[in-house]
């Protein structure tokens, strides 16, 4: 059977079919229909009603009948714990217990799961989790979304395990920062043996660039987003104004990425032990391919910058190019990794 990664954000809903074939994936379809303003507002539902009306188009249109959902991880907990050997049977059990010591949500008004990363090194009396937790009327209100739309959710993921399942090669047990570069917002989360163990959201986006650069030249939206994706960072003869245009903005994003991996890297884990050093930092989301971007990032950091592959655990492209192309793969990050989740 195919699988279909369905994305719900505040301003669009992205979904990607994909299909096994021998030891390879196809993309059998993919697509979006976008939201208006104010229907969802950081991840919280403000308008179920239209919602579902969207979701409802894209059963009828594109004949969607299973899907893998995204939750908002604005309103998520990640983290990573360690926690006494024990039985699988008895991780659940364990976690509820002490799951207000972590996060600010009662075990009554919370909804939560976890992976299981390995033995703590060198502590073999215990266990390595990632948990993740978010308010129970958060993941009952995406639920409630689908009634009478004609699709029917498998699963539910908060967007940064997604992310990292499609951006990161199978099997890599690295360390990695992936920012997730969005219209309204942008998300910073830390992936460690392939489980995002830290999230942080930012409200600034690629709208904030197109905005800068309307004020800035006196331009409607349409041509401020031609000159945003044509000339963005690139040196160039409108380079220094640019630069001063969109400087404001994108030396937030710079600034909380150096923020986060400094923290990393220089606090000690609860062993007293140094962190898993961060070895690239991928950038995905519809603005993240703008010109020059990576390098103005890379700029401070000592770790290497690059956009990501996406269809890293798709296809090799060696007997198959799919019809999505790279720089709108990048877009599609969340949706991807929900449809390889039936796959795992």
């Amino acid at each position: 059977m195919s699988s279909v990664g369905l994305d719900i954000s505040d301003q669009s809903i992205r979904f990607v079919e994909l299909k096994e074939t021998k030891n390879e994936f196809t993309v059998k379809k993919f697509g979006q229909r976008n939201i208006e303003p104010g229907i969802i507002v950081e991840g919280e539902i403000k308008n179920s009603d239209a919602v579902k009306k969207e979701l409802a188009a894209l059963h009828d249109e594109f004949k969607i009948e299973f899907a893998n959902v995204s939750l908002p991880e604005q309103q998520a907990y990640l983290l990573k714990l360690n926690l006494p050997k024990m039985k699988p049977i008895e991780i659940r059990g364990s976690l509820e217990l002490q799951l207000e010591e972590y996060v600010p949500i009662s075990p009554g008004e919370a909804v939560f799961d976890f992976d299981l990363i390995k033995s703590v090194s060198g502590q073999e009396d215990y266990l390595e989790v990632g948990l993740t937790a978010l308010p129970r009327m958060v993941s009952e209100s995406y639920a409630s979304i689908f009634s009478g739309t004609g699709i029917t959710p498998l699963t539910f993921e908060v967007e940064a395990q997604s992310i990292a399942r499609a951006a990161i090669p199978k099997g890599d047990k690295g360390t990695f920062m992936i920012m997730d570069f969005g219209k309204t917002r942008t998300g910073i989360s830390i992936v460690s043996e392939e489980v995002a163990v830290f999230t942080s959201t930012i409200n600034v986006g690629g709208i904030a660039l197109t905005k800068a650069i309307e004020k800035q030249f006196g331009v409607d939206t349409t041509e401020a987003e031609r000159i945003k994706k044509e000339e963005g960072f690139a040196k160039g003869s409108n380079a220094q104004g640019m630069l001063l245009t969109l400087m404001s903005t994108i030396s937030i994003l710079r600034d909380e990425i150096n923020k986060h991996y400094v923290y990393w890297h220089t606090h000690l884990d609860q062993y007293g032990k140094k962190r898993s050093k961060i070895e690239k930092v991928l950038l995905c989301g519809g603005d993240s391919n703008l010109a020059g971007f990576t390098d103005y990032l890379s700029s401070g950091l000592k770790a290497e910058v690059e956009l990501a592959n996406t269809m890293v655990n798709v296809n090799t492209f060696n007997h198959y190019i799919p019809e999505i192309e790279f720089s709108e793969s990048l877009s599609y990050a969340t949706a991807i990794g929900l449809a390889l989740r039936s796959f795992e």
